[in-house]
Order: C-alpha cells, then sequence, then structure tokens
C-alpha cells in the first residue's frame, strides 16, 4: 500500500485550510473595527478636551465675575473727595478699563482694610505668542488724585479677548463714565469674551447693580 499524501490526509480527515480570499475578508473586517474603535476613542477625547476647555472658560468667567461683583457693590464715591473715583469705558490707548474706590478690600492685599482704589485694565499679553489678550488688577490705598498711582498690576485673567462695560442710569446706557460728572451708575453691565481661538470664543454677560447710589 503506497503512503498517502498530505493533501490526501486532510481530505481523509475532513480537514481544509484558509483560502486567499478568506484571509483577505478577516484582515478587512479587523481594519474596520478597528477604525471604528479609533474613531470612537478620538471622538471622545475631542470631547473631553473641549469640555475641559469650557469648564475652564466658565471658571475663569465666574473669577472675574465674582471680584468685579464684590467691588462694584461695595463701590463708594463722594462728590469733591479727590480720594474716590468711579469711571470706566476704553482709554486713550483703546483698552478697556475700570477705576473705582471700594470697600471690598481684598483682606491679604497691601491696602489692608477701608477703602481701596482698584483698577482694571485689558491689554495685549506680552507673555504670550498667540497675540491674545490679559485682564490686569491694581489695587492701592485711597489717595489724593494729585498724588503718583502705584502702576504695578497683577495678571488677573489671561486668555480674555475681549472686555466691555456699559453704564445704567436713569433710563439710559452709556458706554463711558465717570462720576465727576455723572455721581454713581445704578447698574455696570460687563460682558466678557473669553477664549484665544476666534472659532471657540464663549461670551459671558451681566449686570452689577452699584446700591450705595445716594453717596455722592
Amino acid at each position: 500500500m503506497l503512503p498517502l499524501s498530505a493533501s490526501n490526509l486532510r481530505k481523509r480527515r475532513g480537514l481544509r485550510g484558509f483560502t486567499l480570499i478568506e484571509i483577505l475578508v478577516a484582515i478587512s473586517l479587523l481594519a474596520i473595527v478597528l477604525t471604528s474603535v479609533y474613531g470612537i476613542f478620538g471622538s471622545v477625547n475631542a470631547t473631553k478636551i473641549r469640555l475641559d476647555s469650557d469648564s475652564a472658560e466658565y471658571h475663569l468667567a465666574r473669577v472675574v465675575f465674582d471680584r468685579l461683583g464684590r467691588e462694584l457693590h461695595g463701590a463708594y464715591y463722594r462728590r469733591g473727595d479727590q480720594t474716590t473715583l468711579f469711571r470706566g469705558g476704553v482709554n486713550a490707548q483703546g483698552e478697556s478699563f475700570l477705576e473705582l474706590t471700594t470697600t471690598a478690600v481684598t483682606p491679604l492685599s497691601a491696602t489692608g482694610t477701608g477703602i481701596a482704589a482698584v483698577r482694571y485694565r485689558l491689554v495685549a499679553d506680552k507673555e504670550s505668542n498667540q497675540g491674545s489678550n490679559v485682564l490686569l488688577r491694581g489695587e492701592h490705598p485711597r489717595q489724593s488724585a494729585s498724588r503718583a498711582v502705584d502702576d504695578r498690576m497683577m495678571r488677573l485673567a489671561p486668555g480674555v479677548s475681549s472686555l466691555s462695560l456699559r453704564f445704567y442710569s436713569e433710563g439710559n446706557w452709556q458706554d463711558e463714565w465717570d462720576a465727576r460728572q455723572d455721581g454713581l451708575p445704578q447698574l455696570v453691565e460687563v460682558t466678557l469674551v473669553v477664549g484665544r481661538d476666534e472659532q471657540q470664543q464663549t461670551p459671558f454677560r451681566t449686570a452689577f447693580d452699584i446700591p450705595d447710589v445716594s453717596i455722592q
């Protein structure tokens, strides 16, 4: 009896290997599954990054609004008193600004307690190469307008695209305000646009009331 060949032996045992077409189909299915899994993972990761960015922007806006709100609610101005002030709008350099004297003094600041002069300015961020802006804040003791003001300001909020202010009094909104002519306003509307990417900027807007309108 002649020995069986390998192919004849497989046939007799009912066994056979994969064809080339079957292998290609299996590889194609595996590639489709891996592509789908990678797409889902990339989508989830992009969503996570976007949510983290949104969360950071909301936190930044909340920090700015909380501080501004406390200081505006504690605004203090007396007409004829050179140590008090309240003015805001856009300065000669085209920068949004707000300056006021307030009773809401930072506990750990150099001013200690009492009334402090607080200044905000939105300027180009020199520490960023993306052309963004930074909101600066300065605080110094209440003093006469004839004395030199401490120009040191801290970086309060980087990544602020724009800051705009409007002031309300007696039924009218104004873009500029100076308490030396008009006293204190009744409301201050603050619009803050956060985000370095123009396609993903988030606007925030709120209004703060000035409760002590009678002190002028």
